[in-house]
């Protein structure tokens, strides 16, 4: 082990028991008389080349790999939260998170990670250079007590403690200030507006959405079916909502996506179903509907060439929408007419209507549901309004399977990109079919390179995407309570 030339120093003395200095510590690893020494918050950094334990209460630290400088630190939203005090980690760039969209890993009790350039979204999120081995570090996360272990004797790792008066503050203080900021920025407390002013601001949303940005018109002269996003936008690509708008504002303020959206730098991309509960005994209730769509208007109205809603197969009213035999879709109509009235109410319906299909860059493309299954020419997607079966599948298909013989293949993936003008590995992300209860994001799905699904309505953890460069990239975070419950309206129609 290495380390900078400083004088030893010994750690005072608690409960009775002498505290070994760092060096004593160290000779005891090597000894063999210890799997891995207990680091503490010393300010100079230690070169690691054998195993060493960070304690949960430790707090954030910085890890050098090579060239590259990340930070851990805590997540301090899960304690005591909905995870009950599931400690886990997160490792991301440093200060860039803070200011703009960066991906970040997080580490869960019971995960061992290796960080180094063998894993690709690794290395987009923290720009490995080769100075990064294949296998660099081992993490192992036991209960919150990380084990980092050195993989690569002739490669830089090194440990540093932020010191006490330059100590970052915690994730949720910084998640704290941004709902803030947020909150000043759209001029609206997280709460379902009264009538008068629910109708003023729809209204002037389906204004924005008649001339929206960055979507070629179709040949009656309305915006068509694609939503192309210039290259400069990150987007930060979300799925299914289904009204948990706690865990739509965990991902807007993390990290700096708020400064990002200020900035012009970043979009947010919605791949529709925002409204309809889909937890059980809660089909029915349709106030949490009316909630998530207010804030999809206060978000649009604010950044109208930053905020994105795609249509999705709950964005309508029809009989067949819904879930458990709950008939959703007729539901929220009946709901939003007698509290809100009809003319709130076919504005919806105008906003419904108005939604692209599709969304893409130059480098991906994304919907709600499938993409097509049959070859269709970019026309026909631009002009998706004149096709209703086209919009039909490409809202409520899902990818072949053993339960789905009629979805979409390997084939249609390849035809979409082709239609759209992507490269042939280009990501293509939807929403819509979940894979399993606990996980939120799926790569490469049913063994499909670049055919990724994500999912954002569980209830304890919530999955995105984010593009960096031609890399989709996959981000979890735990869910938490960020707004009280709104009350439910009073009215009449």
């Amino acid at each position: 082990m290495t380390g900078p030339s400083a004088p030893e120093t010994e750690i005072p003395e608690t409960d009775d028991k002498p505290r070994l200095s760092f060096i004593e510590r160290m000779r005891r690893v090597f000894d063999g008389t210890s799997d891995a020494i207990e680091l503490l918050p010393e300010q100079e950094p230690c070169e690691l080349s054998a195993p060493v334990r960070v304690a949960w209460s430790t707090g954030p630290f910085r890890l050098t790999l090579g060239k590259t400088t990340m930070e851990l630190h805590p997540d301090s939203e899960a304690d005591d939260r909905k995870r009950g005090g599931q400690r886990d980690w997160i490792v991301h760039p440093g200060e860039e998170f803070y200011r703009s969209l960066t991906g970040f890993l997080r580490i869960c009790p019971g995960d061992n990670v290796i960080l180094g350039r063998e894993d690709d979204v690794q290395t987009a999120i923290f720009d490995y250079s080769k100075s990064i081995a294949r296998r660099h570090v081992e993490i192992t996360n036991r209960n919150g007590e990380l084990t980092l272990k050195p993989l690569d004797p002739d490669r830089l790792c090194a440990i540093s403690f932020f010191p006490e008066s330059n100590a970052p503050q915690k994730l949720l203080d910084q998640r704290r200030r941004n709902l803030e900021r947020l909150t000043a920025l759209l001029g609206h407390p997280f709460e379902t507006f009264d009538r008068d002013d629910a109708l003023e601001r729809i209204t002037r949303v389906n204004r924005i959405l008649a001339e929206e940005a960055f979507r070629e018109r179709d040949a009656d002269g309305n915006p068509g079916g694609i939503l192309e996003l210039p290259e400069d936008l990150t987007p930060l690509i979300v799925g299914d909502i289904h009204t948990r708008i706690d865990n739509l504002l965990k991902v807007v303020v993390e990290g700096g996506f708020v400064e990002a959206l200020e900035r012009n730098d970043a979009c947010l991309v919605l791949l529709g179903d925002l409204v309809h509960s889909q937890e059980p005994g809660e089909l029915e209730e349709m106030d949490s509907s009316i909630l998530i769509l207010d804030t999809f208007l206060m978000l649009k109205e604010r950044f109208p060439a930053n905020v994105f809603y795609i249509r999705g197969n709950h964005e309508s009213f029809s009989p067949d929408v819904g879930k458990g035999g709950v008939a959703q879709g007729v539901l929220l109509r009946k709901h939003l007419k007698k509290v809100r009235g009809k003319a709130f109410l076919s504005e919806v319906e105008t906003l419904f209507e108005q939604l692209p299909f599709v969304v893409q860059n130059a480098q991906f493309a994304a919907c709600h549901g499938a993409p097509t299954r049959s070859d269709v020419n970019r026309e026909s997607l631009v002009n998706i309004q004149r096709y209703p079966g086209l919009q039909h599948e490409i809202v409520w298909n899902r990818v072949r399977q053993g339960n789905q013989p009629g979805g979409y293949t390997k084939g249609s993936v390849k035809r979409f990109r082709r239609t759209l003008g992507l490269p042939k590995h280009a990501p293509v992300i939807v929403a819509h079919t979940p894979l399993s209860n606990e996980d939120t994001v799926w790569l490469d799905v049913t063994e499909i390179s670049g055919h990724h699904v994500v999912y954002s309505a569980h209830l304890h953890v919530v999955g995105v995407m984010i593009l960096i460069g031609n890399r989709a990239v996959p981000l979890e975070y735990a869910a938490e309570p960020l707004v009280s419950e709104a009350e439910p309206e009073e009215g009449s129609g």
